[in-house]
């Protein structure tokens, strides 16, 4: 009995970030046995590339989401910015003015979505639902809902550039997880962070300013979800009104894998990080292995709801009927 009690201890306190990656391992195992080209370094480096835009984003997610909040409107801003980006090249502006506008365009989503949930008392899921859908509208209305190409090649290669054998856009990603994970593990702020989400009244009777805490952290998701929809249409070689669709679930997905609670309070990046691979990887894998894409879409799906499941198992906060 007392050897079961500390496994359960251990799964629930610290094993999360283990139990996902020995799960990538075995993953990319069975995808290497049943494809012949999944094994190879030109592979994983795609991988890479494609978990960055996500990644990106999902760092600050994870933040989010620890202080006891979430935000869906991510993938909208992600479209915003990369249209935004697209439009203001058209016009020839400087590249720096370019990616400093779009990153304020996604802070000041963050803004308004911080303002509604901490200000509004709005819940932050119908909050960001609200502003996801007027976002989007927006990033449709930029350009009468047409894409635009992007012909500058030094914006281009943000996404598609190298700095010796390495991808510039894995280098970003590596940057922000290291500066994330500092500032949740590090600072006063991060531990305001967890306090928040672990229980926001407690919190504010220990002095904590709970509504700067939450107002912060959605600006910097929508600062990073700007990054992230930058990136893509540097990648992509084109402002899409469509970027970023259906990718706040996914990213949700990959944090709650990576052992983040969607009840606050408890969360780490690096496991985030690894969850995003695997739901990277699976899409890869099932790509060469020939799977539509519409059940991709299903087994995503049912990802998310089985990664809910075990999280509410972990945290205890299922309840026997």
């Amino acid at each position: 009995m007392e050897k079961s009690t500390v496994r359960h201890n251990i799964f629930k306190n610290g094993g999360s970030e283990f139990t996902i990656l020995i799960a990538y391992i075995g993953l990319c195992a069975v995808f290497s046995i049943l494809s012949s080209n999944f094994l190879s370094i030109k592979n994983f480096i795609n991988i890479g590339i494609y978990s960055s835009i996500m990644g990106i984003t999902a760092a600050a997610t994870t933040l989010v989401l620890i202080s006891g909040c979430i935000d869906i409107s991510v993938g909208s801003v992600m479209g915003l910015t990369g249209m935004i980006s697209a439009l203001m090249l058209k016009q020839g502006i400087p590249i720096v003015i370019v990616v400093v506008t779009s990153l304020l365009a996604g802070a000041a989503v963050g803004i308004l979505n911080g303002l509604l949930v901490a200000k509004g008392k709005i819940v932050p899921m119908i909050a960001t639902m609200g502003t996801m859908s007027i976002v989007r509208g927006i990033a449709y209305l930029t350009n009468g809902g047409i894409s635009i190409v992007i012909s500058d090649q030094n914006f281009t290669w943000l996404g598609r550039g190298y700095i010796g054998p390495v991808p510039f856009i894995l280098l970003v990603l590596l940057m922000v997880y290291i500066g994330v994970y500092y500032l949740s593990k590090y600072t006063a702020y991060g531990r305001k962070l967890y306090a928040t989400g672990s229980n926001q009244r407690a919190g504010y009777l220990a002095g904590i300013n709970t509504d700067r805490t939450i107002l912060t952290v959605y600006i910097l998701n929508g600062v990073f979800a700007g990054l992230s929809g930058i990136l893509m249409a540097a990648q992509s070689g084109a402002g899409l009104p469509t970027a970023g669709d259906t990718y706040e679930m996914t990213i949700i997905s990959a944090c709650v894998l990576g052992g983040t609670s969607i009840n606050g309070g408890k969360g780490n990046v690096w496991g985030t990080l690894i969850g995003v691979l695997l739901l990277t990887t699976i899409s890869n894998g099932l790509t060469m292995l020939g799977i539509s894409s519409f059940w991709q879409q299903i087994i995503k799906g049912t990802i998310l709801v089985v990664a809910v499941l075990i999280d509410a198992w972990r945290n205890g906060s299922y309840k026997k009927v």
